[in-house]
């Protein structure tokens, strides 16, 4: 794996080169993929909510699940088409992500199973937000149908009450899309850059408490791209809009200059990247074209981490050389996320069966490049409740632990 992440050999063992076609897999939905066969189901893993004194709705933390490990490279860009160039419209493409929302709708009443703590993720009038967001994305997506297809109202009555309401929403809104933590503590890292960009549904305040929480983890300081929300419905479609038709919101076009500054610099050795949910699609953008805006000696410096990703494609390619195109770039999903079932889950290759007892490290070819780590009959979607939640983080998994370089950064 050495063509993609550095310093793989150091922890992980042999590797060996993986044939998708001819493994077993239960741990996500089965990858778009013309050239991967469908999996044989294998034995069904322990339910982590099963355990001794362990009740409905809470995690057993006492038995945890299994983390499956596997790299998937893009040495060859020739062996597999991308996916936007993989079918003959963007109209196309949105009716096959619809049919993989409905496909993986058994794991949507688990994106929020155990259920979050008010606090965490979110503040309680952070919770109010996007309901009052929900309710009122909803009445608007009602009045565009019935305009469309009973002509009344007018369509462009309905066209201007959308979009008269994402005006309202930008303007009571800070104009800046950069925040940063509300806690004290001072950076001892300053010649490295920590940047985090958002997923659905996350108000301002709750981007503050993710970079709080990053912090304490860390010891970082993380600067904020705020992915800003129109309600969890608008920005479920604002996803499709974005992986689809490579559409470049203003989310993704003021965070690129924000990171491309930071590349720039020499003043800074080490430039890391972490994104979650929607922000997996923002990420995504970004790669593309940091890999058309700079070399690869400067790419090295630039670490990449997603969680629970929506992204439809990671496509990073080995340089000339041979060597990585970023310094380093990881995955985590959880199998039982809905986000990630629609996401990453859908599009990578699958990986081999869980063998705990086996050091080795699979490769697989495919277009969502990087380590990926799968906790496998793992749910929830929030990153600090279902991801980083302490006892109960995957970071602290002990294959996470022996494999993973975000882990290594754990203060």
């Amino acid at each position: 794996m050495a063509s993609l992440l550095n310093n793989a050999h150091t922890s992980t063992g042999a590797e060996h080169s993986y044939n998708p076609a001819s493994a077993s897999d239960d741990t996500g939905p089965e990858p778009i993929s013309s050239s991967t066969a469908p999996p044989a189901p294998i034995a069904a893993q322990s339910s982590p909510f099963v355990g001794t004194g362990t009740r409905a709705g809470e995690r057993d933390v006492a038995n945890p699940t299994p983390v499956a490990v596997y790299d998937v490279v893009n040495d060859d860009p020739t062996d597999e088409t991308p996916v936007s160039f993989q079918v003959d419209s963007p109209i196309v493409m949105l009716w096959r992500d619809f049919w993989i929302l409905v496909k993986n709708r058994r794991t949507l009443p688990l994106i929020l199973s155990p259920l979050p703590s008010i606090g965490v993720d979110a503040t309680a009038g952070g919770l109010m937000e996007q309901i009052g967001l929900v309710f009122v994305s909803i009445l608007i997506t009602i009045l565009c149908l019935v305009s469309f297809f009973v002509g009344f109202p007018m369509p462009v009555v309905a066209v201007g009450v959308l979009s008269g309401w994402i005006l309202l929403v930008n303007l009571v809104q800070p104009k800046d899309r950069v925040t940063w933590q509300t806690i004290p503590g001072d950076d001892k890292f300053e010649r490295e850059a920590w940047l985090f960009v958002n997923g659905i549904g996350t108000s301002r305040v709750g981007l503050q408490l993710i970079l709080n929480a990053l912090y304490n983890l860390f010891g970082r300081k993380v600067i904020g791209i705020e992915n800003r929300t129109f309600g969890i419905w608008f920005d479920l479609v604002e996803c499709m809009l974005q992986r689809d038709l490579t559409w470049q919101t203003t989310d993704i076009r003021m965070g690129y200059n924000i990171i491309a500054s930071h590349i720039a610099d020499p003043n800074k050795d080490r430039v890391v990247l972490m994104a979650h949910s929607q922000g997996g699609i923002i990420m995504s953008a970004w790669v593309d074209q940091l890999l058309a805006d700079f070399s690869s000696d400067q790419l090295n410096k630039v670490e990449i981490y997603t969680f629970a990703s929506a992204a439809n494609h990671f496509s990073i390619p080995s340089t000339v050389e041979g060597g990585p195109a970023f310094g380093r770039v990881e995955h985590f999903v959880n199998t039982k996320d809905y986000v990630s079932c629609i996401g990453l889950l859908a599009f990578a290759p699958v990986c081999p069966p869980v063998t705990p007892d086996d050091p080795t490290i699979h490769k697989v070819n495919g277009r969502f490049a990087g380590r990926i780590f799968k906790r496998i009959n793992h749910t929830g979607h929030l990153l600090l409740t279902h991801y980083l939640k302490e006892g109960d983080s995957i970071l602290d998994d002990p294959t996470v632990r022996a494999h993973s370089k975000l882990a290594s950064y754990i203060q």
